[in-house]
């Protein structure tokens, strides 16, 4: 089928100052949320090419419950459906006298308008059914986006099965450190800089401002992820966007059981682990190092949807047991994990036009013995409980055919508890230097509470007006954050410490944490926004929108521009040339403001050097938390070019362009020399060392993306990418502390989360005899790091070795397979699946040993991710 585009080009500023008056009268205070439905639009004429009105349209989807939403064409013969849940659809045109047109697999994604313009022939002869094209290229759109089904999402092979890793499918992303590792930078982004939006709630911890909230592979009806340019109804974060929607449950009761499992005995040992040095262990031997790394893990999952009353209720709920016990390669440490992940949602359609979404979601978690990394003896570990639930009413309403109003409730609550796993710990080992272990006698290194609530007000108007989609929404959050850090005098042992003293010589610092880190604030955030998408004609698309940011932990208004515009040459939706900019500006976390609730560290320090009969006891250091000038919002202008192609066979390509200059920037540098602190820091008049915190640093970021996409036909689907790209700045690690005294360690250069290549690819396919495969393949560039010393009681870069972030680990890559088989057992399906991760079984080196003076030591692995891991699953469908 051929779908022609006319496009209205009336252009109505009345009904565009009709929607302003609608927002303030209509609204409660509102959000900029994620979008999370779609809407057909189109027109009807007959054969002479008059339009057609009072032509009945309905369309039908298991996403509304396998019920329906009709609509009627106006006197002009144009028509409009918003607020449609993401799903498959089919569309039937009918009028008396005419023949029925029916038009099915209408794949409506969030933030997706289809447009049909169907002419309709005399006669009462049997309906017209044709299949909808499935657009690969969107040239409507002016940024960069990707979008995955359940299907999809269902079959992949997630090491950790948690939805943050479906990230690695898409352009730009990198993993933090390991694949097992549920943190990413999106196109130079640091890993806070992300946004994750669960049915259009903001789910990120607004403490450590990563994700808050894990949810079931199996929950997942769409994953949309936006990367570069996205529109002014998103904000808070500067880096990519991630819209999870989560199924919402049909006319027909499903039930799914899954199970799956894996087991260290059935892991193959780690290529090149005998190459590992063995002294960078807290033992230094490699008596007690374990080849493959201890594993068993288990997810059980039970899924159960249905009616709660057919064509007008429906629920959707999950429940899954996670339980991991995995061990460390370089000494008999054990972790234990126990994650609780549960989610319910009714959907009650209150009328044709109105429908409520009730979403209660929790993921409680306990941890035991938290292994930290090879330089910590067995022992010294701590124990955590931390978990999260998330209560949300949404109402989507149909105001008028073109005009439709969304509001939401949310509340997001946080706790965490984390602990030393004994009581009463007893001394460790640290390994410094190889040739003198340290030993440390203190509740280190965590003991801390935390609880966080965030309650979010949020409404939003899309109005269509002719070629304009016009959205505009206010938002309103309360947050508060009760927490505290305790930690008791910490002790450090060096004992038999060589440097220029001699064997046999003893150093001993003991840390006093003057007071606990108590914070108990209240903080508000508050935006706005407009945009409008102007479809000028078959060739043209322009957007353009502006976003107001308030949030009072940091006190500035903040306004946020965005334009973009997309050209198809010819007209026909299979090419695009595109182009974005816009200003984005992050949210200030609030673990950064407990460096206004710390009384700081006081460091005495006893020594003795034999031979020289030379000893020292008194106050080393007194170390100061402060923060230099007024804290500012962290912002990036960024801008993107790109160009879109549809070859044969459904097959998309693409080259792009985003570059970015992030200013603003956090940063947190420590240092003994108060003569390089700036006067405005306001420090202890006793202290002789001060940690700073300042929002003055920059950072920027280029690349040229390569993609390629096929959407699923022909049994296959295939997502793939290629990302050439540096990233800079004036900081050398994500939020590390940098010696301010040292000023190679504050020059602008490569970040360490620097990676110039990067390949993501994935794809999953049906086979003969009912069985379905799916792989993926991820490659990247090693992350960089700087060469340290000691000089004195200064830790600076050892220039003797190189420069800041001089060094690069080795490059680290994955293969991950899944074979699955299906069987039909009367109405039930059964799926026995088989998956193996990091096939060739590659050594990924996660960290290395980074002080020079370790010597053999140095460069060497102190964590590797896992070697080859089989694991087998069951799933059952009823």
């Amino acid at each position: 089928m051929t779908i022609r585009r006319q496009v209205n080009r009336r252009q109505s500023l009345s009904a565009f100052i009709g929607l302003l008056v609608l927002v303030v009268i209509s609204t409660a205070p509102a959000i900029a949320q994620a979008t999370i439905t779609g809407s057909i639009r189109g027109s009807v004429t007959d054969d002479s090419g008059n339009f057609l009105p009072g032509v009945t349209i309905e369309v039908t989807s298991t996403a509304l419950g396998n019920g329906s939403r009709s609509a009627i064409t106006d006197p002009e013969g144009t028509f409009m459906m918003n607020g449609l849940p993401v799903g498959v659809y089919s569309m039937t045109v009918s009028l008396i006298g005419y023949r029925p047109y029916e038009i099915v697999q209408i794949v409506i994604n969030p933030d997706e308008t289809r447009v049909f313009h169907t002419t309709l022939t005399e006669g009462l002869s049997e309906r017209i059914t044709v299949q909808a094209e499935r657009p690969v290229v969107d040239t409507t759109n002016t940024a960069s986006r990707e979008v995955v089904d359940a299907t999809y999402i269902n079959r992949l092979p997630l090491v950790s099965r948690r939805y943050q890793q479906v990230l690695t499918l898409f352009p730009g992303v990198s993993n933090d450190a390991g694949f097992t590792l549920a943190q990413y930078h999106v196109n130079g982004s640091r890993i806070t800089q992300n946004g994750f939006r669960l049915d259009g709630a903001t789910i990120n911890d607004q403490v450590t401002g990563t994700f808050g909230l894990n949810i079931n592979q199996n929950s997942i009806e769409r994953f949309e992820f936006n990367t570069a340019g996205f529109q002014a109804e998103y904000g808070e974060q500067s880096g990519g966007i991630a819209n999870i929607i989560t199924k919402s449950g049909t006319n027909s009761f499903e039930l799914l059981y899954s199970g799956v499992m894996r087991t260290d005995s059935w892991s193959a040992d780690i290529q090149g682990y005998d190459n590992l040095v063995a002294n960078v262990d807290a033992d230094g031997s490699t008596s007690n190092n374990n080849n493959p790394r201890p594993e068993q893990q288990q997810w059980q999952e039970i899924s159960f949807s249905g009616p709660l009353s057919r064509n007008r209720a429906w629920f959707a709920s999950s429940f899954q047991y996670w339980q991991e016990d995995i061990g460390s390669p370089f000494n008999d440490s054990e972790r234990t994990g126990d994650r609780y992940h549960g989610q319910f949602k009714v959907t009650l359609q209150v009328n044709p036009d109105n429908l409520l979404v009730f979403n209660v979601a929790t993921d409680p978690s306990l941890f035991k013995n938290l292994i930290t990394d090879a330089r910590y003896a067995e022992g010294t570990n701590f124990d955590q409980t931390q978990g999260s639930y998330l209560f949300q009413v949404r109402d989507q309403h149909t105001v008028s055919p073109n005009v439709f109003l969304e509001t939401q409730l949310f509340i997001h609550h946080q706790y965490l508890t984390a602990r030393p796993a004994e009581e009463n710990l007893g001394p460790f080992v640290n390994v410094f230097d190889p040739n003198a272990p340290v030993s440390i006698i203190g509740t280190y290194p965590n003991d801390q509470d935390r609880s966080t609530d965030r309650i979010r007000l949020s409404s939003a108007v899309t109005l269509q007006s002719g070629p304009h989609r016009i959205k505009t929404g206010l938002d309103y959050s309360f947050l508060d954050f009760t927490g505290i850090n305790r930690t008791e005098d910490v002790t450090f042992n060096l004992d038999g410490f060589v440097q220029s003293y001699g064997a046999g010589s003893t150093r001993r610092y003991i840390n006093d944490y003057q007071n606990p880190e108590k914070t108990d604030r209240t903080d508000a955030e508050m935006d706005a926004y407009i945009q409008d998408t102007w479809v000028i004609n078959e060739h043209w698309t322009l957007e353009g929108g502006v976003r107001w940011d308030h949030q009072t932990l940091v006190g500035e208004h903040n306004f946020a521009p965005r334009a973009g515009a997309a050209y198809d040459p010819a007209g026909k939706g299979r090419m695009k040339l595109y182009g974005n900019w816009g200003r984005f500006y992050d949210n200030v976390f609030s673990d950064f403001v407990e460096f206004l609730n710390t009384d700081g560290i006081t460091q005495t320090r006893t020594e003795t050097h034999t031979g020289s009969g030379y000893s020292y006891s008194g106050v080393y250091a007194e170390y100061d938390y402060a923060v230099d000038g007024d804290f500012e919002t962290p912002y990036k202008d960024s801008w993107t070019i790109g160009y879109e192609q549809e070859l044969p066979w459904n097959i998309r390509v693409g080259l792009s362009h985003t570059q970015w200059k992030g200013y603003n920037q956090l940063r947190t540098t420590t240092t003994n020399d108060l003569s390089v602190v700036p006067p405005s820091v306001d420090l202890d008049p006793n202290a002789t060392a001060a940690t700073i915190l300042d929002t003055k640093g920059r950072s920027e970021y280029a690349d040229i993306k390569l993609t390629i996409r096929k959407p699923f036909s022909h049994h296959f689907e295939f997502i793939g990418s290629y990302t050439r790209s540096r990233v800079m700045g004036d900081s050398s690690q994500d939020f590390g502390l940098e010696n301010r005294a040292d000023q190679q360690a504050l020059d602008y250069t490569r970040l360490i989360y620097d990676r110039p290549d990067v390949i993501n690819l994935s794809a999953f396919g049906n086979l003969p005899w009912k069985l379905e495969a799916t792989g993926i393949f991820r490659y990247q560039s090693g992350r960089l790091y700087s060469p340290f010393t000691q000089s004195g009681a200064q830790t600076v870069i050892d220039t003797t070795v190189g420069s800041k972030n001089s060094e690069r680990m080795p490059p680290v890559r994955s293969l991950d397979l899944s074979l699955a088989r299906r069987f039909d057992v009367g109405r039930s399906q059964m799926k026995l699946m088989a998956q193996v991760f990091n096939l060739t079984n590659e050594l990924n080196v996660v960290d290395v040993e980074k002080r020079t003076f370790t010597g053999q030591a140095f460069r060497g692995p102190v964590n590797v991710d896992f070697g080859r891991i089989f694991q087998i699953g069951i799933e059952f469908r009823y």
